[in-house]
């Protein structure tokens, strides 16, 4: 090849690059696009709505949209088109996504689980409830975005085990520990044991005085629904500590000590069992002091996967009020230490009651019921005193008793310094629903879900950002912006399917890379 064919290859090719930037996909190029976001799969060879799209009979973009709503749920929580193999498929792809919002998902990653002392926890708790909350907002008919933080209960996986698969393996029994203990015919039964009200701690299961009661399982397979969850069991009794000093839920002052498993306590995925148990920071008995105990990291967790918010969400002239330099929280000594705990703390405050506990003392280690379990729970003091007022900064006698009353304080990312007080965990759910920041955030993680663009949320406002600020390009301003109108957008139609709708529809998607120009 001569050099000047050389040159001339090359800058055809840097040509063609060029312009690809800009260039708009086609209508088969745009529902490829769709399909693969949408379900997680390439276009089948003969699919019957890319032929149309071929033909002209069909704008790729109503084909998108008619494919995102095939995943509807009912209100009894079934998909629609439970038997659709496209309807599953997105489902179950924006499930997983919706998992990924959060950084805790396995029963690991709670503080103090055992294995061996906790082992049926995994039968009984959906970790991945608080992506089946996202998941159900954006699916269920009449749902809407709100529900995620404002449901009073929580929500049930409804799931289909592909028996093929199933007998390949070899599995006859249906409960999730399974892949820890195999074919466990006594696990299967999901029988538990509870600590007895009175007497010490017997391991024998034929001679013991500690209570069984069979609890329903979560499902296990394929995720093909996702309803409110309605049913009842009774927790009989608890034990607060695992080992060492034995101290039986009954004997504790002021404990809810026999309880509904499936009692949620309000702000929808805030207020559920294992979302707290996920996020709590502590071990089991830990009672909340209002000073250095309190579970600052379910705050946390809070603040980010639902407001996306970095700590400190607070400027120093904001809680100079709050340092208290004699104070034996060494947090409170400092403004920088305060900045982050001024926002986590107060918001903890409205969890004050709850306690992790264990479902017995030990597990049956002989008799004929050696297959009992036991888990870990969550149940909540009876709030008997009225809160103290402020944000202590020395421990508080009985501060787990008090009445749960918080604060939602943070800087918006609109620069608005957000101060509203709120009475318990469902008060502070509605809070957060009710700031922009909360639209904003679901609007950034969706549009880089199918974009693949990050969009950085911050307070612009702050004279600290001024640097950031000077430098930021006009296309991060306009892709601010955009996310700005799609989260607005959602906080008035409450439709997440709507805001996909509008990125699919948008001039950021129908370009090959994504960019306008």
């Amino acid at each position: 090849m001569t050099v000047s064919k050389t040159i001339g290859t090359f800058l055809i090719v840097l040509v063609a690059t060029s312009s690809a930037f800009g260039q708009t996909l086609s209508e088969v190029g745009l529902f490829n696009r769709c399909y693969s976001h949408l379900t997680g799969k390439p276009v089948p060879l003969g699919n019957g709505t890319m032929a149309q799209i071929r033909a002209g009979k069909m704008r790729a973009l109503d084909a998108c949209n008619a494919l995102l709503d095939k995943a509807e749920l009912d209100p009894t929580g079934p998909l629609y088109n439970r038997n659709d193999v496209e309807a599953r498929s997105i489902l179950n792809n924006f499930y997983n996504f919706h998992r990924s919002w959060f950084s805790a998902n396995t029963v690991d990653q709670i503080q103090e689980y055992s294995a061996e002392l906790s082992r049926g926890t995994i039968d009984i708790y959906d970790t991945t409830e608080p992506g089946l909350a996202l998941t159900r907002a954006m699916f269920a008919r009449n749902a809407k975005y709100s529900d995620v933080l404002t449901l009073s209960t929580g929500v049930h996986a409804q799931r289909e085990e592909n028996m093929a698969v199933k007998n390949m393996i070899g599995w006859n029994v249906n409960f999730p520990g399974r892949l820890m203990y195999g074919n466990n015919g006594g696990f299967d039964q999901n029988l538990f044991n509870f600590r007895s009200y009175a007497g010490g701690f017997d391991g024998n299961s034929d001679t013991t005085n500690s209570m069984f009661v069979n609890l329903p399982k979560i499902e296990v397979g394929e995720l093909v629904g996702i309803r409110l969850t309605g049913e009842n069991a009774n927790i009989p009794n608890v034990s607060l500590h695992p080992l060492g000093d034995d101290k039986r839920g009954n004997d504790q002052p002021g404990l809810n000590y026999s309880f509904d498993l499936f009692k949620t306590f309000g702000g929808g995925v805030l207020g559920t069992p294992i979302y707290f148990m996920l996020n709590y920071g502590h071990g089991r008995g830990v009672e909340a002091n209002g000073s250095t105990k309190v579970p600052r990291r379910w705050s946390q967790t809070n603040m980010n996967s639902f407001l996306c918010a970095e700590l400190p969400a607070l400027r120093e002239s904001d809680i100079k009020q709050y340092v208290v330099g004699n104070s034996s929280a060494p947090f409170r000594n400092s403004a920088s230490c305060v900045m982050c705990h001024a926002t986590l703390d107060p918001m903890a405050y409205t969890a004050r009651n709850l306690v992790v506990a264990n479902s017995d003392y030990f597990v049956m280690s002989q008799g004929s019921r050696t297959n009992s379990k036991t888990a870990l729970h969550v149940t909540s003091y009876r709030p008997e005193f009225a809160s103290v007022g402020g944000w202590p900064s020395e421990p508080v006698a009985n501060f787990h008793r008090q009445t749960p009353t918080g604060r939602l304080f943070f800087r918006s990312m609109t620069g608005e310094l957000v101060d509203k007080p709120v009475s318990n965990i469902a008060g502070l759910g509605a809070a957060m629903t009710q700031t922009k920041d909360y639209y904003y955030c679901a609007a950034k993680r969706y549009f880089e879900f199918f974009t693949g663009i990050q969009v950085a949320l911050y307070d612009r406002t702050n004279p600290a950002n001024a640097e950031v600020n000077r430098k930021l390009s006009q296309e991060a301003m306009d892709d601010r912006k955009f996310i700005e109108y799609l989260g607005e957008e959602l906080q008035k139609t409450q439709s997440v399917r709507l805001l996909i709708k509008d990125i699919m529809a948008s001039k950021y998607y129908r370009s090959v890379n994504y960019r306008e120009k």
